[in-house]
């Protein structure tokens, strides 16, 4: 099982969107649609990354279980999963009304 740290994977998205916006990887096209792919990856909802996007993207509302469950197309202990490895990245979680939110 491969451990994921939400904080380090959202970095490096950053990092590759930045270096491609700013040109960096315009002297080596290889590079270039590596890059592009790899995001494309990461925000893929299959991947994730794409999945802690998505979840951050819904708590900012609040959300229930059920409905990070339907949004991710996952299960319960993935959801859990993954709300502990954003605890783990510093974000703070507020649970009010049945609700998860994040602050």
């Amino acid at each position: 099982m491969q451990n994921t740290s939400y904080g380090e994977t959202q970095t490096i998205l950053l990092a590759l969107e930045f270096a491609l916006a700013k040109g960096g990887f315009k002297s080596n096209a290889g590079r270039k649609k590596t890059a592009e792919t790899l995001i494309r990856r990461m925000k893929s909802g299959k991947s994730v990354s794409g999945r802690h996007r998505q979840l951050t993207g819904i708590l900012k509302k609040g959300a229930t279980i059920e409905q990070m469950i339907k949004a991710t197309g996952t299960s319960r202990r993935t959801i859990f999963r993954y709300l502990n490895h954003f605890e783990e990245a510093g974000l703070t979680l507020v649970l009010e009304d049945g609700k998860y939110r994040v602050e």
